[in-house]
């Protein structure tokens, strides 16, 4: 009788993002953030502009913002999502600097 191999094989896998997002691209300047024992969810909202100062006034200080996307993240996945996330703005500061905050002409 045959004896069964007990190696495990290594299979790498590398994933790649398809060139367009599955629900499209939306712009987001505001993130709320809260988490339950189980995932962390990250809603990204886009915020008015300071340009709609009236807006605000007349609200009493609140205004709800579109809620563009909500995404469940993974406790396992944070890390990495944080460590991707700072090595870009660190390169990206290094590009940009400062400037990045100023009006384009």
């Amino acid at each position: 009788m045959a004896e069964k191999s007990t190696k495990e094989k290594k299979i790498t896998i590398e994933l790649i993002p398809a060139p367009e997002p599955k629900f499209g691209r939306a712009y987001t300047n505001y993130a709320l953030i809260s988490h339950s024992p189980w995932d962390f969810t990250i809603a990204f909202c886009e915020a008015p502009s300071i340009t709609n100062l009236e807006r605000l006034k007349q609200s009493g200080g609140k205004v709800e913002v579109p809620n563009v996307i909500e995404m469940i993240i993974s406790p396992n996945f944070m890390p990495q999502l944080i460590e991707a996330l700072k090595i870009n703005y660190e390169r990206y500061m290094k590009q940009h600097g400062e400037k990045a905050d100023e009006p384009s002409s």
